[in-house]
């Protein structure tokens, strides 16, 4: 189905990082890929093989229906990156197919966001970054408890 008014739904992102030398970038990457999510530009799915997410392939911009699956997600990421991580409420469009959990769609942008506290940052660093990506994103940022 194609989408001119956004869809919300739920998903994760890392935040770009440089272990080696201990520097947090305030900029969101897909979690398995690690494509960056440009500020204030639609992140558009990228497949060799079609324009936008089709039923034959599982490309698309995944996200999910709910928090709490968004939380899991979240906290498996937590366990397996070295990047602090971030949930948050996005915004699709264009071609956006169901799938399991929630949906895969072609175009994307961030809607609200919460920098997780926990692993890699403590609450305050998670604040301050959540503040720098309100302004570079021009997005809300969530208070929720994780």
């Amino acid at each position: 189905m194609n989408q001119s008014e956004p869809i919300l739904a739920w998903r994760i992102w890392r935040l770009r990082s440089d272990a080696d030398r201990g520097l947090v970038e305030p900029v969101l990457e897909s979690c398995v890929y690690g494509d960056p999510w440009a500020p204030r530009e639609a992140f558009a799915a990228a497949c060799a093989d079609h324009s936008g997410p089709t039923s034959a392939c599982g490309c698309g911009i995944y996200a999910v229906t709910t928090r709490e699956t968004a939380l899991e997600w979240a906290r498996w990421a937590q366990s397996a990156l070295p990047h602090p991580i971030v949930i948050g409420r996005v915004q699709l469009w264009g071609r956006v197919l169901p799938y399991s959990a929630g949906y895969r769609a072609e175009l994307a942008y961030p809607y609200e966001l919460e920098v997780l506290a926990g692993g890699l940052l403590d609450e305050a660093e998670a604040e301050r970054l959540g503040r720098v990506l309100r302004d570079a994103y021009l997005v809300d940022i969530a208070q929720h408890a994780a």
